[in-house]
């Protein structure tokens, strides 16, 4: 009877310690004993097996499939969403997204922002805040080949209003056709300024295109690189990051398509702390391939499909 009295008593300890949340000093009130007898009881309680405490994997994320890659990859931060069959996969990503800004977005913050779906699917996740001391700004021009929904200056507007929060806008066109118009656009104050601001961001958050995707080949249009004249970069061509395009090692393809650029370079974007790279789909596992060997980002975010893909083309390109 006296095992039976124990038992008992050391289930009613727990019960008022984890589900009605009292401190171990109200319980010790309660069963009238003293605090270190009450901490000897919910240690038994463990013990005996009469609680159980288990670790509860986040359910939006993929923890195997982050550790993966981050085995097989050269990238040290991953966020993998789970994607059941039939749910929306750009709001699953979104939402780890927007979970991964909110916990980077330190006081007086600048946070440097470029374009794309997944872009768009983070922001429309994110709840409103009063943050003031933040400030948004572009990493290259503006561009009206794509949607307005996706595109940058849109995207920076719908997060100062969203946070209350400061941005600036960077009045030129992303691809010029020269180098020599890149250069009068860099020349005028007001662009080199938003541009210098990019450079010294706290944090970048940037979409990741790939050869194939819908809004890489919008750009490339507007750049006038066409596929058919244009046959060997496109055989190179891997991914993009804010109009910048390179190759699966993360190289440059076209120094001179580069130097039309109105907007961070690569390395420049290299250089900033911490550079998020967001991804949703499986055709843009060799764009965040390249993203990944050239150090353009320094965390990834992406669905379970992709990461997937990515696994494989990895696999498949290893000598």
């Amino acid at each position: 009877m006296a095992i039976l009295r124990d038992k008992a008593l050391l289930v009613r300890a727990a019960r008022l310690y984890y589900e009605k949340g009292l401190s171990q000093e109200e319980i010790a009130k309660e069963l009238l004993t003293s605090r270190s007898n009450v901490s000897r009881m919910l240690d038994d309680a463990r013990r005996q097996g009469i609680v159980e405490i288990r670790i509860v994997e986040n359910a939006l994320r993929d923890s195997r499939l982050e550790q993966r890659l981050m085995e097989i990859l050269p990238i040290r931060s991953v966020r993998i969403a789970r994607v059941p069959h039939g749910a929306d996969e750009y709001a699953a990503v979104g939402t780890l997204a927007a979970q991964a800004l909110m916990e980077q977005l330190k006081p007086k913050s600048v946070v440097a922002i470029s374009w794309g779906r997944s872009l768009q699917a983070m922001v429309s996740q994110l709840a409103e805040a009063h943050r003031p001391d933040l400030k948004f700004v572009p990493l290259m021009g503006g561009m009206t080949e794509i949607p307005s929904g996706i595109n940058g200056e849109n995207l920076i507007r719908t997060l100062a209003t969203k946070f209350n929060a400061g941005f600036a806008t960077l009045h030129a066109p992303a691809i010029v056709r020269s180098a020599e118009a890149r250069d009068a656009f860099l020349a005028e104050p007001t662009v080199s300024d938003v541009l210098k601001q990019a450079k010294n961001a706290d944090l970048a958050v940037v979409g990741i295109g790939a050869r194939g995707a819908s809004s890489t080949s919008s750009l490339l249009k507007a750049a006038d690189i066409d596929p058919r004249t244009s046959k060997n970069f496109y055989a190179q061509l891997a991914g993009d990051l804010a109009c910048r395009f390179y190759d699966a090692n993360g190289s440059v393809i076209d120094e001179e398509l580069d130097e039309r650029v109105v907007g961070l370079s690569l390395k420049e974007l290299r250089d900033i702390k911490h550079v998020v790279g967001i991804a949703t789909g499986v055709e843009k596992a060799l764009g965040v391939l390249g993203a990944i060997n050239g150090k353009h980002i320094t965390e990834l975010i992406t669905s379970s499909r992709c990461a997937l893909a990515l696994i494989q083309l990895q696999e498949e390109m290893r000598p």
